[in-house]
């Protein structure tokens, strides 16, 4: 709960911003989405814990934030923005 205050005191532009992220899975999946309509915004100094059941999403989204995603799940919706710039799908080719 302190950090969450230190942060709100803070202000200003998000370190990092995940806005509406949804990741799509491959069409022979169980389901079709492996992380839909997730956001956050973490302020330097900040810390961020997911938690969650496995299969929840958690290591997708954490995933998608460093531009780790495996070539057959891609994001399909959302932004991810560092210092403001946005990354989302920064090291695809």
């Amino acid at each position: 709960m302190a950090n969450s205050t230190k942060g709100a005191q803070r202000g200003g532009e998000p370190l990092l911003a995940v806005e509406r992220l949804t990741v799509s899975l491959p069409s022979n999946m169980e389901r079709a989405f492996a992380v839909e309509d997730v956001s956050f915004k973490l302020h330097a100094g900040e810390i961020l814990c997911i938690i969650g059941e496995s299969g929840s999403g958690k290591s997708v989204t954490a995933n998608a934030v460093m531009g780790l995603l495996p070539s057959t799940i891609r994001v399909t919706s959302g932004k991810i923005l560092f210092k403001g710039q946005e990354i989302t799908g920064a090291n695809e080719t």
